[in-house]
C-alpha cells in the first residue's frame, strides 16, 4: 500500500466517521411531507434531495441542524 492508498483510506474512514456522528445527532423523526416534498420540521423549508440521499430520514435542513448542534 503506497502513501496515496493510505491517504485515501484515511479520508474514507474520516468521511464514514463524520457521517456516523451526523446520523447519531440527527433528528430521527424524519421530515414533514408537504405536497410530496420533504420539508424541515423546524422552519418548513424544502430539504434538498442530496441531503436526503446522504442522510435518509433526516428531518431538519442544514441550518436548523447546525443550530441544534450548537445548542448541545
Amino acid at each position: 500500500m503506497d502513501v496515496f492508498d493510505q491517504a485515501s483510506e484515511v479520508e474514507r474512514m474520516d468521511r464514514e466517521s463524520a457521517l456516523s456522528r451526523a446520523r447519531a445527532l440527527m433528528d430521527q423523526d424524519g421530515p414533514e411531507w408537504i405536497n410530496g416534498v420533504a420539508c424541515c420540521r423546524e422552519c418548513g423549508k424544502a430539504i434538498p434531495p442530496r441531503r436526503l440521499e446522504a442522510l435518509p430520514g433526516v428531518g431538519l435542513c442544514v441550518s436548523c441542524q447546525q443550530e441544534r448542534e450548537e445548542e448541545q
